[in-house]
């Protein structure tokens, strides 16, 4: 099934001819650029949940299979830029991030395809990952996910769109790709940077190993570096950018953002099983959404709820360490996804309201997060109760694992025995019963008052420390008037 990607190179070098000319095509060439963005960052999107030994290889094992294929996890990491470059440079149209996609992506993306067999040899071969893992689904269709002509399609037309967007992109802006010599001083750290914040969760353990090393322990000397670096990062950012235009700052938080969906997404490929549980709706996995999502469409009500919400949320994430002992190597891939994923899901809003991204914020933060945090635990009240009834009602079928959830922590006794000591009498004692569907009504009204008085609080802090930033907004709108 080499053949697959005859089609993908030929219709992008087609495409380039067509419209390397002067003028021709242009408004055709901007609309159909911007198509073969979208479809590429789906199918990136999508390919996540096909398996793949390589994106999902967390035991020594597996790793010791492939060993000698460090210079392939460093391609999938060079080549993952795209996914946070592309979008950039076709949409916001930076210069920077235009000349990063046609002198650093596209020769990237052609090398990637010249790889092919060594994808197609990770995505066909047996393993018990992606959608493979989901019990709901027949035993037919998981080895359709392996089958060589599909996975061959599929890589083909992902090829495809990443190739055409990238031509087409460089097509545009032919005229504007030589690099100025003023240019490459900031070109550089733009681009060292791009590849940093988009590394894959699972190439670190390809490269170094599941080493016995370094541990992230609670509060070990690695946990504690760690809660130490965030701030610190934090303020290096802000200091860093806090005079440069707005462009720029928007720029930095939406890269973030975009490298974080990718991040997180590549969770659900060295998931051992695709349920209930693992849908994005702990709070900081829905904050890897919603902090791209509230740049993109510059939602005030949105940034609201991920920076007190999601940033108190992960704030928690920090301080319990939910890593079990026996995979804390700082390289393995669940430790790398847990240490990526809170970090960013912290900074981004926190930069966002450093940086002014949005207005200075008012007390419709209370009101907005008072609002956002009640929908968002309706909502994870009733899938978790309805989810985990029908876990016990289908005792003993081989798909019962599928659903059961345990969000914020409310619908499992024995887990939350392990974080609050006191809350077996609060199962015990306090439920309602329907058939096989329970709610533990003070269990569950606890975990909202009590973490709605402590975003309600973080709120009012917040609205203090920001004092400045609203005074200078106001004069400045009475300068302007004046």
């Amino acid at each position: 099934m080499f053949y697959a990607l005859f089609f993908p190179v030929l219709a992008a070098l087609v495409l380039f001819l067509l419209f390397w000319s002067k003028k021709k095509g242009e408004g055709a060439r901007d609309r159909i650029v911007k198509i073969f963005t979208v479809s590429f960052v789906v199918l990136s999107l999508l390919n996540v949940f096909l398996p793949d030994v390589f994106a999902g290889a967390h035991k020594q094992d597996a790793l010791d299979t492939m060993s000698g294929n460090e210079l392939h996890a460093v391609l999938r990491w060079l080549n993952t830029v795209s996914f946070t470059v592309l979008p950039i440079a076709v949409f916001q149209k930076n210069k920077y991030f235009e000349k990063i996609a046609s002198w650093f992506c596209l020769p990237v993306a052609l090398l990637n395809v010249a790889c092919y067999f060594q994808y197609i040899e990770y995505y066909t071969a047996v393993s018990h990952t992606g959608l493979r893992t989901v019990t709901l689904f027949s035993q037919e269709t998981k080895d359709f996910f392996l089958d060589e002509t599909f996975r061959a399609i599929f890589f083909g037309l992902l090829c495809l769109c990443q190739l055409t967007a990238l031509i087409l992109l460089t097509c545009r802006n032919r005229t504007r790709l030589t690099l100025q010599k003023g240019e490459i001083k900031n070109l550089i750290p733009i681009l060292l940077g791009l590849i940093y914040i988009s590394l894959p969760i699972f190439v670190p353990q390809h490269l170094f190993g599941i080493t016995e090393g370094l541990k992230m322990l609670h509060f070990s000397p690695v946990h504690l570096t760690w809660l130490v670096s965030i701030p610190l990062l934090a303020v290096v950012l802000y200091f860093g950018f806090r005079n440069k235009s707005y462009e720029v700052r928007y720029l930095l938080v939406l890269a973030l953002a975009w490298a974080l969906m990718m991040q997180f997404t590549q969770m659900f490929t060295a998931s051992s099983e695709l349920n209930i549980m693992k849908l994005p709706l702990q709070l900081c996995n829905l904050g890897s959404y919603f902090a791209l999502f509230m740049l993109l469409k510059k939602s005030e009500n949105l940034f609201h709820f991920t920076l007190i919400v999601n940033v108190v949320g992960a704030v928690i994430a920090f301080l319990v360490l939910d890593i079990t002992p026996a995979v804390s190597q700082l390289s393995y891939l669940w430790t790398v996804h847990f240490v990526v994923e809170h970090t960013k899901v912290f900074l981004i809003p926190i930069l966002c309201l450093a940086l002014r991204i949005f207005k200075p914020i008012d007390m419709k933060l209370l009101k907005n997060t008072t609002i956002g945090f009640s929908i968002y635990y309706v909502g994870i009240f009733l899938l978790g109760t309805v989810s985990n009834g029908l876990y016990r009602l289908f005792e003993g079928e081989p798909f019962q694992s599928f659903f059961y959830c345990n969000h914020l922590y409310m619908f499992d006794k024995d887990i939350a025995r392990g974080l609050v000591g006191f809350t077996d009498p609060l199962f015990d004692n306090w439920v309602i019963r329907f058939g096989s569907f329970e709610i533990y009504p003070l269990v569950q009204a606890l975990v909202y008052v009590v973490f709605l008085a402590i975003c309600l609080g973080v709120c009012l802090l917040i609205y203090a420390l920001t004092k400045k930033q609203r005074q200078d907004a106001k004069n400045q709108t009475v300068g302007e008037r004046t």
